[in-house]
C-alpha cells in the first residue's frame, strides 16, 4: 500500500495542493485526472520520492515498490512497448540489459561469470523472472497486443 498523509506542496507561498490524503491499495488501478498545471506530475514525483513534500508524508509498505515512467512523449520511441513498461523499474531493466550483454560475449571471463552471478541474484530478488509476463498482463489489460 502507498499512502499520502496530509501532503502539501508549495511553490513559493502558493500551494499547488494542500492536505492531500489518499491510499493506493494492492490489486486496484488508479487514474490521476486534472487540468494542466493542477499538480498531477508533481504529485507523482512526490510519490516516487523525486520531490520532497512541503508538509506531510508518503508511506510505502516495506517490500513494495513504485514504478513509473517519466512524462516525455519521445523518450521511449526507441524501445518496444514491452521494454517501455519494464523501464518503469529502471534498475530491473538495467540488470536485464547487462545480463544479456554478458551472456552474449564470445570471450566470457571468470569476472563475467562473477558479475553475471551477482546480477542473477539481484534479478531474482526483484522477481525479474515475472517482469515480462507481468508487463504483458498489464498491456493486455489495456487492450495492447504484445504478440
Amino acid at each position: 500500500m502507498i499512502s499520502a498523509n496530509n501532503v502539501t506542496y508549495r511553490v513559493g507561498k502558493k500551494a499547488l495542493f494542500e492536505d492531500v490524503n489518499i491510499k493506493f491499495t494492492e490489486g486496484n488501478c488508479y487514474g490521476l485526472i486534472g487540468a494542466n498545471g493542477a499538480g498531477k506530475s508533481t504529485f507523482l514525483k512526490i510519490l516516487s520520492g523525486q520531490l520532497e513534500t512541503t508538509k506531510g508524508e508518503i508511506a510505502i509498505t516495506p517490500g513494495q515498490r513504485l514504478s513509473f515512467l517519466e512524462q516525455d512523449h519521445f523518450k521511449y520511441d526507441a524501445y518496444t512497448v514491452m521494454d517501455t513498461v519494464i523501464l518503469g523499474n529502471k534498475r530491473l531493466y538495467e540488470i536485464m540489459k547487462e545480463k544479456d550483454a554478458i551472456y552474449a560475449k564470445e570471450d566470457f571471463t571468470d569476472g563475467d561469470g562473477i558479475r553475471a552471478s551477482e546480477l542473477e541474484a539481484e534479478f531474482a530478488e526483484m522477481d525479474g523472472w515475472e517482469a515480462e509476463s507481468n508487463a504483458a498482463m498489464l498491456l493486455n489489460g489495456l487492450g495492447i497486443d504484445t504478440s
